[in-house]
């Protein structure tokens, strides 16, 4: 027998999850005023006002640490699975943790590189400038004087995540099969594209090449810094880039201060998206203002590329159809795009969603360009989205989730800044750009190359198929999930129906039976409680042996 694997981790997840479980629990029943432990003594800070279920979740993946902070940031992306309330308390986890030791971090970075690290650099800083959850950035000096930011894994952090994604793992294999909510969410998809990203952010290497995308993506680009990569000093647990100095976006103080024009920045911040989004179609995950800073030359560097997303063609047209029906304010357009990008699913209420997002943008037509915010829109398209329980690609919402935050920055810098500003010229731009005959060209090659390979590739199937039918190897499997919890109601229903007509069967034949060959030496109280035990006795049989059929 094997010993259960992770009972320590499990217990101390388990204790977390049933204390702020509990708390969240008291809320429900409207007793959070009356329970004073649910203010505060149980650990986190106390205060007079009752903690909400959002935020005991938020202190819950707080306290569990690196997993459970990444899983929080990735679900505040994720408006589709809940509520608004839960998505903005989710998106205040931040990632910053009490820095290790510089003894661990010196082993580790020394087990990496394989030498001594008085050997590599010439100056090395022990107190971290940055400390997060999975790992820490130091400042230093290689020995040829240039000065880098060596971005170090904590030690055993890979360890902890690997454990915890298996009982999470663990978790979702048993609920995702036998709770309702879990496969409408599809939680076992939610599960690995989760478990993909952070075992991508344990793996330097990989942030270290986008890293070097972006930095071929913006080489003539003179408003914009991607820092170097030192490669000869970079492994899956150190990253050594060039160090970047600068005065952090949303420090509006100090950027008056030193004369910046904050219109100027706001415009050009978000405009290096709009590069990212449909020039290159690979864009920046986390644009949060510590990622971006304004060097002394105005130009705006970029930090952290750990997190990225990737869209198509074909998602870039429908993106810029639907902000070229928002400024035309056309709500056709609008509508075309949505459908084309798979907002209005199969839900059994598409007519009702349709309906939403007319009025929706109804009114979003009546209004002005310069009233017209779009993170006002993608917040309602995401409401939409839970309401109806719609499931978008995620790096969909990834993109949209970021041109929100893109504009939330730029307003921050110039509150008149409207993202659709920005986002017009890309529009005309692509719109020439796909009337024009060498895209079209381009695309025409491309689908017939795909065509002609589909029609080869179907050659061979019909052939093969063909062939397993004259030898009679053909099988087929139909397989029905459709009103799944009505034919289970319906199959109970009849095991009842069943039982009630064999137990009064079975009384009147017994009845029948004693009366017919013994009524002088039988009782009639006799009759009534030996047909009674035997009828019992008959109907916990047949309960048992449908209960062991699954019925």
């Amino acid at each position: 027998m094997q010993r259960p694997r992770n009972l320590r981790r499990k217990a101390y997840i388990a204790k977390t999850l049933a204390k702020h479980g509990f708390g969240i629990l008291v809320i429900q029943l409207g007793l959070g005023r009356l329970v004073p432990f649910h203010w505060g003594i149980m650990g986190h800070p106390r205060r007079k006002e009752p903690y909400s279920a959002a935020e005991h979740l938020r202190m819950a993946f707080e306290e569990l640490g690196a997993t459970f902070i990444k899983l929080g940031q990735i679900l505040s992306t994720r408006p589709d699975l809940l509520p608004e309330e839960y998505i903005q308390e989710l998106s205040k986890l931040q990632d910053k943790i009490p820095p290790c030791p510089f003894g661990e971090i010196k082993k580790q970075i020394e087990n990496e590189l394989g030498e001594k690290i008085e050997s590599i650099f010439l100056e090395f800083e022990e107190t971290p400038i940055a400390s997060a959850s999975i790992g820490q950035v130091h400042r230093a000096v290689l020995k040829d004087g240039r000065k880098v930011a060596v971005k170090v894994q904590k030690p055993g952090i890979e360890k902890q995540i690997r454990e915890d994604l298996e009982i999470i793992g663990e978790i979702v294999e048993q609920v995702s099969g036998r709770v309702e909510i879990a496969r409408q969410i599809d939680i076992s998809s939610f599960y690995d594209e989760f478990s993909y990203i952070i075992r991508g952010e344990l793996d330097y290497i990989r942030e270290a090449r986008n890293a070097e995308t972006f930095r071929e993506n913006f080489k003539e680009d003179g408003d914009v810094y991607i820092p170097q990569v030192y490669w000869e000093f970079t492994t899956r647990k150190v990253l050594t880039m060039e160090y970047v100095k600068g005065i952090k976006i949303d420090d509006i103080e100090e950027l008056r201060r030193r004369g910046y024009s904050l219109k100027n920045i706001a415009r050009k911040g978000v405009d290096i998206f709009m590069r990212m989004i449909f020039r290159d179609g690979f864009f920046h995950g986390d644009p949060h203002p510590g990622n971006f800073f304004v060097r002394d030359d105005g130009s705006i560097a970029l930090l952290d590329f750990g997190m990225v997303g990737v869209i198509d063609k074909v998602t870039r047209l429908n993106l810029l159809q639907l902000i070229n029906g928002v400024v035309k304010r056309d709500s056709s357009l609008m509508m075309d795009a949505l459908l084309d990008l798979g907002v209005v699913g199969f839900t059994g209420k598409e007519y009702l969603l349709k309906k939403e997002l007319e009025i929706l943008f109804s009114y979003y037509t009546s209004l002005s360009i310069k009233e017209i915010k779009i993170s006002e829109v993608i917040n309602e398209i995401f409401r939409l989205s839970y309401k109806y329980n719609i499931k978008l690609p995620s790096d969909l919402f990834l993109l949209m989730k970021t041109i929100a935050m893109a504009e939330g920055l730029g307003s921050k810098l110039d509150p008149n800044f409207r993202v659709i500003d920005v986002m017009g010229p890309y529009v005309d731009k692509y719109r020439k750009l796909v009337i024009s005959p060498s895209f079209i060209k381009d695309e025409i090659e491309r689908n017939m190359f795909l065509l002609i390979k589909s029609l080869i590739e179907s050659v061979e199937r019909l052939r093969r198929m063909v062939k397993r039918i004259e030898t009679g190897k053909l099988e087929v499997s139909i397989k029905y999930e459709g009103e799944t919890r009505f034919i289970e109601d319906l199959r109970r229903d009849l095991n009842r129906l069943s039982i009630s007509i064999l137990t009064l069967g079975f009384m009147i034949a017994s009845s029948l039976i004693i009366s017919a060959y013994k009524p002088e030496l039988v009782k009639e109280e006799f009759v009534i409680y030996f047909v009674s035990a035997l009828t019992l006795l008959f109907f916990i049989t047949v309960i048992l042996k449908i209960w062991r059929s699954g019925g």
